[in-house]
């Protein structure tokens, strides 16, 4: 099984959630872990740096989606130099995030969203 302590961390390394978030992470992360758990083509792979950067992007994008903030925007100043980040921002870098981190953890996991139908001639 995909370590969710291993996941956990990698989110906060990657800055985009702060610390004091870890707990409220924990329920997104067991879920996601478990489910790219089954989707793993070797238990060998639980471990692979990609399988766990898909986890910890897919988990963050839950995570964003559900626990919005009410403030549209997020900002701060410092001199002269004004920071502003929305959410819909957040939420759509997360989502490319969450892509690009399954394309390259697809080698180690299976394919579920493939659908092979017979033709008939």
């Amino acid at each position: 099984m995909i370590n969710t302590t291993d996941v956990l961390d990698a989110i906060i390394r990657s800055g985009l959630v702060s610390i004091d978030e870890r707990e409220n992470l924990v329920p997104y992360c067991t879920a996601v872990c478990s489910q790219l758990s089954q989707r793993l083509k070797s238990e060998d792979f639980a471990e692979n740096p990609c399988v766990i950067m898909a986890c910890a992007s897919i988990t963050l994008y839950n995570f964003l989606l559900a626990n919005g903030t009410t403030d549209d925007f997020l900002s701060f100043k410092a001199g002269d130099i004004t920071v502003k980040h929305n959410r819909e921002a957040r939420i759509e870098n997360a989502a490319k995030l969450k892509s690009e981190n399954l394309v390259l953890a697809a080698p180690y996991l299976t394919d579920i969203n493939f659908v092979f139908e017979a033709v008939e001639v």
